[in-house]
């Protein structure tokens, strides 16, 4: 009798240890979009140079069109007379968290307008940010990369999250430095696929099921099959090179950026698209990185002398 209490006890101490840790990862799941929804009505109440001056960390990255530190770069230009000349409405519908609750991401719908230019239409897009926990236990946007769509967006707004990937989440941490390295070799390997076998099964044997791929002019798409059949429209040949990484503490979610060159395949004209990109990887079970969200930014194509 006293055996079987023991390991009911045993059991139950488990499961509460389960729960327990569920429950973290909730909670920094709802502090990730609360955060996200308090940037989105100060951006309303205070204007995009404050709120973002107030919700960015100090190395927070911002596509302008280039990668730059939004904080210092904004320092170096002059205030608008009219702060509120151009409102951003957003809200997050799909967000995702690391393990160790200290690194997530959010997206949704986005609608800008014009106050001075009061015929110009408004214009739409999605909103995609990585965030991080600061040492104050605040969080801060690290990364910000948004993309135009045709059309506003007219599908569900009820928030959304990722599957899990492993079977298994902790929070423990990790060697950030070598996942960061593991990380970046991924994005390698990423590449040297795509050279190899070509962008549409270099993106099926690197991404995950559920991934999700957003590009100028066109809504979000979600899932492999998707994704790869608007990938293969048009055959092209795709090349680019990271400028960064971070991981979570926990090793199950990083992100990175950098800078990409496109061609189409049979084209005489060299390049034809330039830009930059932003990726967030997860790594599954036996610690192999997979590619969950992509996000490029095209720059204007170069004018001929």
């Amino acid at each position: 009798m006293r055996t079987n209490l023991g390991i009911l006890s045993l059991v139950l101490i488990i499961i509460a240890l389960g729960f327990s840790q569920d429950q973290q990862i909730s909670a920094a799941l709802s502090s990730l979009v609360e955060a996200e929804r308090a940037f989105a009505h100060a951006c309303l109440e205070k204007g995009v140079r404050a709120s973002f001056t107030e919700f960015f960390a100090d190395d927070g990255i911002a596509f302008q069109p280039q990668p730059v530190k939004y904080k210092e770069t904004v320092r170096e230009q002059p205030a608008s007379l009219q702060p509120d000349a151009v409102t951003i409405a957003w809200e997050p519908i799909f967000s995702d968290v690391s393990a160790a609750g200290d690194m997530g991401y959010n997206t949704g719908p986005v609608t800008m307008t014009n106050k001075i230019f009061k015929k110009r239409p408004p214009q739409y897009g999605f909103f995609f940010s990585v965030w991080k926990k600061q040492v104050d236990g605040q969080w801060k946007v690290a990364l910000d990369l948004g993309t135009d769509t045709n059309e506003p967006y007219t599908g569900s707004r009820e928030l959304k999250t990722a599957r899990p990937i492993r079977k298994k989440t902790s929070a423990a941490k990790v060697n950030v430095e070598a996942a960061r390295a593991q990380l970046l070799n991924a994005e390698r390997d990423f590449l040297k696929s795509a050279q190899t076998i070509g962008i549409v099964k270099a993106f099926a044997k690197h991404a995950n099921v559920d991934a999700r791929l957003h590009r100028e002019g066109v809504p979000p798409l979600f899932g492999q099959e998707a994704v790869t059949q608007f990938l293969a429209k048009k055959a092209f040949i795709q090349t680019w090179e990271p400028a960064f990484a971070d991981v979570a503490q926990s090793g199950d979610m990083g992100y990175t950026y950098g800078s990409y060159e496109m061609k189409e395949v049979n084209s005489s004209n060299g390049v034809t698209e330039k830009g930059y990109y932003a990726r967030v990887w997860k790594s599954d079970d036996n610690h192999q990185w997979q590619m969950v969200m992509e996000v490029t930014d095209a720059l204007p194509p170069e004018k001929k002398p």
